[in-house]
């Protein structure tokens, strides 16, 4: 077991490795200038926080061992170790910062947005810093260009952090991303379509026009609405997208920020990325946050708030989409109406909250006893419904068996037993509710006339 626990710990190191050495050299061919230091955005550092998002302070080697395989073909040993560890802690105090301070879901709360993105920028200020001082001791970088220097290199890790690291969330915490993209496959392919031709016009707007005007924000709207339409992880990719085509334009000299100055032409478009991200990160946020609130306000509208099951009004939407399957596939569905004996006494004897614990209790030992495919309801008061979708009569009849027994043999913690009487009824596919209700209620008044305690199909 402990050399399997090794072996997998150095197969960690050798991809996170790997990974931050081989992202690094995916940017050089976007790089700004013929220093291979003139980047917009630094991958590494994105990189490096989300395999510590994933599997945590396991990958710390890793990312040391990439950092120094990447700066040693560039500078000395000496120096890369040293910028290595810079490149290390930067990541690592932006992973301990988040997991103490923020939850897991860091996209769905504005706050959190913030906070992230301040905890990024101080990881960024410790990589870049770091960085920067080493090459300024080495002799690498001369007096006069470190303020500049240290700013490029701040920037581009901030990007980096901020651009990765978010798509790796949105992606993580959503799981439902296939579906939405098959839902809304052709509204994606048209907003590609649009923020590709608008990309190609605004940051190549030197090809198309003799003189250049400042449109490079336009880009905003598209994204913007693509922010509002879709899920994170679809409208952070078109970030993403929109980030490379920046560069790209920039890089071939069409773009607005492309200047004979390679640093200022680099702090413009690193800016607008900044910004522009920024901006689609907090829209992301405020929406999920209205999302949710309206979610939970029609959940709560749904939510019987004693019994935590559903009440009335989601039970009859539940009637109205089983009966919609049941038209279609023509499956059986069935219902069981039940109402605890005597309540009224069990209220006058031993109180309200006697009864609210009866009522409390027997809907978590009825939920044990059913499937995660029936629909449990409190219909009012001391009666319930369960909608049992694909089951016929017979095992409904079954079914309420079980859950009468188990009602009346369970200790409620009342010096009396507590029994419940059932009606089991076959649904129509083009029945109204309040129809099927009357059945049902029928049923469970055959079974009180017989001396309750019992189960009438």
């Amino acid at each position: 077991m402990k050399m399997n626990g090794t072996i997998k710990t150095v197969l960690i190191t050798l991809l996170v490795a790997a990974s931050y050495f081989l992202s690094a050299k995916a940017v050089y061919p976007l790089s700004l200038g013929e220093s291979s230091s003139i980047f917009a955005i630094w991958p590494p550092t994105g990189v490096a926080l989300v395999f510590l998002l994933h599997q945590g302070r396991i990958v710390v080697p890793g990312i040391f061992l990439g950092a120094f395989l990447l700066n040693a073909t560039i500078s000395s040993p000496l120096v890369a170790l040293e910028i290595a560890v810079g490149n290390t802690v930067g990541p690592y105090a932006v992973y301990v910062l988040s997991k103490r301070f923020l939850s897991e879901d860091i996209l769905y709360d504005t706050n959190a947005v913030i906070s992230f993105i301040w905890y990024s920028l101080l990881g960024s200020v410790i990589t870049s810093g770091a960085g920067t001082f080493v090459l300024h001791m080495n002799g690498l970088l001369a007096a006069e260009d470190r303020m500049v220097g240290w700013l490029v290199w701040l920037f581009g890790d901030l990007i980096g952090f901020l651009l990765l690291t978010s798509l790796y969330i949105s992606f993580r915490l959503e799981r439902r991303y296939n579906k939405a993209l098959q839902d809304s496959i052709i509204e994606i392919g048209l907003m590609l379509l649009l923020l590709s031709s608008i990309s190609i016009i605004v940051f190549g707007s030197g090809f198309f026009f003799t003189q250049r005007y400042p449109i490079e924000y336009l880009i905003l709207f598209p994204l913007l609405w693509a922010t509002i339409r879709f899920k994170p992880g679809i409208n952070l990719i078109f970030l993403f997208l929109i980030t490379i085509m920046a560069i790209l334009g920039t890089t071939s000299g069409y773009s607005l920020f492309s200047m004979e100055d390679k640093k200022i032409s680099l702090a413009l478009l690193q800016f607008f990325i900044f910004t522009v991200t920024f901006a689609v990160l907090l829209m992301t946020a405020q929406r999920i946050q209205m999302l949710r609130i309206l979610y939970e306000k029609e959940r709560l509208t749904l939510v019987d708030p004693l019994t935590q099951i559903g009440n009335r009004r989601y039970i009859s939407d539940i009637i109205a989409q089983e009966q919609s399957i049941h038209r279609r596939y023509l499956r059986p569905i069935s219902m069981i109406l039940f109402d605890i004996d005597h309540f009224k006494s069990i209220n006058d004897r031993f109180g309200h909250d006697k009864g609210d614990h009866v009522l409390i209790e027997l809907t978590n030992l009825v939920r044990k006893i059913i499937r995660e495919s029936d629909h449990l309801a409190r219909w009012g008061g001391e009666e319930f419904i369960i909608i049992l979708p694909e089951t016929s009569l017979e095992s409904s009849v079954t079914v309420a068996e079980k859950i009468r027994t188990a009602i009346e043999s369970h200790d409620f913690g009342l010096p009396l037993t507590i029994t419940c009487s059932f009606g089991v009824i076959d649904m129509e596919e083009e029945e109204p509710y309040t129809e099927v209700f009357k059945k049902a209620d029928r049923k469970l008044y055959e079974a009180k006339n017989a001396g309750r305690n019992r189960v009438v199909a």
